[in-house]
């Protein structure tokens, strides 16, 4: 059987960037068929994102399928998740950029954004999106990166606890870095 994973690169990267280089020689040795997410970041909102998404992993599936999203990444394979339902998802580092958790940013945080982005992030709550997701969930996020930024921390317990599926790894000392080598390590014990 033909399984692929997807990998969603964080806001601004690409999956084939040197932080996520380790992934694909290890999905490979593991007997997947890896496929780079390829998103085009500049002017554009997460509904495009999502969109663009879609038509790349409906072009590219296989039998079986998983989806790996680092920060924005993840929130694009979350919003995603009920209309394409892989066989499993792997949420990393799940950016705070949902309809609960705009009151915990600061109003720099909209100018930051655009007005365009923030209202685009405004339409999707994580609550909604997840409440009847069945697909089996692992969400990380690194116990340093919590302490730093606390929404993210509070993204990912809030969400696990929604999802009849979902396990939720805190990753010991790790911050928002996807190969800092505890994370890398914890994704990797998931494919064991």
């Amino acid at each position: 059987m033909k399984k692929t994973i997807f990998i969603i690169p964080g806001y601004g990267g690409r999956a084939n960037d040197k932080y996520q280089g380790w992934m694909k020689p290890f999905f490979k040795k593991k007997g997947f068929i890896v496929k780079e997410v390829p998103v085009h970041w500049k002017y554009r909102t997460m509904s495009d994102y999502v969109e663009e998404f879609e038509l790349f992993y409906e072009k590219n599936k296989s039998e079986k399928n998983y989806v790996l999203g680092f920060s924005f990444g993840a929130v694009i394979a979350l919003i995603s998740a009920e209309v394409l339902s892989p066989d499993k998802l792997f949420l990393c580092s799940l950016s705070p950029y949902f309809k609960e958790d705009f009151h915990a940013f600061a109003p720099r945080t909209k100018r930051f954004l655009g007005v365009k982005k923030y209202k685009d992030f405004k339409k999707y709550s994580a609550k909604t999106l997840t409440k009847n997701l069945s697909i089996p969930t692992v969400i990380f996020y690194g116990e340093t990166e919590g302490k730093k930024f606390p929404q993210l921390k509070v993204r990912a317990e809030e969400t696990v606890k929604t999802i009849s599926k979902g396990r939720l790894i805190v990753v010991k000392d790790a911050p928002h870095q996807i190969d800092f080598p505890a994370y890398v390590e914890a994704i990797k014990r998931e494919f064991d």
